[in-house]
């Protein structure tokens, strides 16, 4: 697995936990402070004359998220979305219990003991950005909180201990409101993760040492065939049985399970590009090990367009990220003119 990755995890998980210990000229660098009716975003003092300024500041932000998507696929989904953070050292505190503690009754407890800790810090820290943080930890124990601070700390607590702890795939599939509107901002020039069918089909288990589809001569397969052996490995009941074929007339994919077993989504890339795919790269990363493992060369599962794997050029300047650019560009100058 590429090192970037959990590493790009724990520095925006450290990100959202500094936060709101960051100090600005004496001040708390990040603070709403919604009682006082002031924002201070890092040396600048929002009031509530200056609305305007928020609101084009969040113009930007999803203008710019809407630009990311069509252009680079949905690495905000997959990278950089609170759910897919959370959900990620969840799922890494859940392994780590269990390969650690081999009683599953004693892990299941250090499980869920670490996911509250986890949990009701996550709310703290998120009401320190609404209350000074020194404040709300000064009085952690005994509590002193106010009424509203208690609500919306057990609140954040609880939807993180369940949407991270339970609901992973629920949030993303049926709750996420810009899960709905990313296929929308793709195209075929859009990357997104990728099955080279042409290469990996027809797939299926073999003995180690014949060697990939190039370096045993058998090339790879015309489109139509390729398409039509993944339509039936992932639609057998409908396509029927798959033909026998003899191992060095197997393609590169040795139908290991270990995309579908990574995936955070429970989802197979192979039987053709998913909406509900969020582009994390961990079906990526499985199949490069296996592909290594079996000396085979990586690349069976890559982040690619659609024109791309037809061999066709990538269009980045089209008219769904024209419109996007113009509308940043607009934006920024409006909001630069006002300063």
């Amino acid at each position: 697995m590429p090192h970037w990755r959990p590493l790009l995890s724990a520095a925006l998980l450290a990100a959202f936990y500094a936060l709101p210990w960051l100090r600005w000229n004496g001040r708390q660098a990040l603070l709403f402070d919604l009682p006082g009716r002031r924002f201070d975003l890092f040396g600048l003092t929002l009031w509530p004359q200056d609305l305007g300024v928020l609101l084009g500041l969040l113009a930007v932000m999803a203008t710019s998220l809407v630009l990311l998507t069509s252009l680079a696929g949905r690495v905000w989904c997959g990278h950089g979305c609170p759910q897919t953070l959370w959900s990620r050292l969840f799922r890494w505190i859940e392994q780590a219990t269990a390969r650690h503690l081999r009683q599953p009754v004693l892990a299941r407890a250090a499980k869920h003991l670490l996911w509250a800790v986890v949990a009701l810090w996550t709310g703290v820290t998120f009401v320190g950005l609404f209350s000074p943080m020194q404040t709300l930890v000064g009085t952690l124990w005994p509590p002193a909180w106010s009424g509203w601070e208690t609500f919306w700390v057990a609140f954040y607590a609880l939807a993180t201990w369940g949407n991270a702890g339970f609901l992973r795939q629920q949030v993303c599939i049926d709750l996420c409101p810009f899960a709905r509107i990313c296929p929308s901002l793709c195209d075929a020039d859009t990357p997104q993760v990728q099955y080279d069918a042409r290469r990996g089909e027809p797939r299926g288990p073999r003995a180690h040492g014949l060697g990939a589809v190039r370096q045993r001569g058998r090339g790879l397969l015309d489109a139509v065939s390729a398409s039509d052996y993944a339509f039936r490995a992932a639609h057998p009941a409908l396509a029927g049985p798959m033909p026998h074929f003899p191992a060095d007339r197997l393609g590169d994919c040795v139908d290991c399970g270990a995309c579908v077993a990574a995936c955070p989504m429970a989802l197979d890339v192979r039987s053709g590009p998913h909406v509900d795919c969020i582009a994390c790269g961990a079906c990526v990363d499985a199949c490069n090990t296996q592909m290594r493992a079996w000396q085979f060369p990586a690349g069976l599962l890559r982040h690619a367009s659609t024109a791309r794997m037809q061999q066709r050029r990538t269009r980045w300047l089209r008219p769904r990220t024209l419109t996007a650019l113009i509308t940043l560009l607009m934006l920024l100058g409006v909001g630069l003119h006002r300063l």
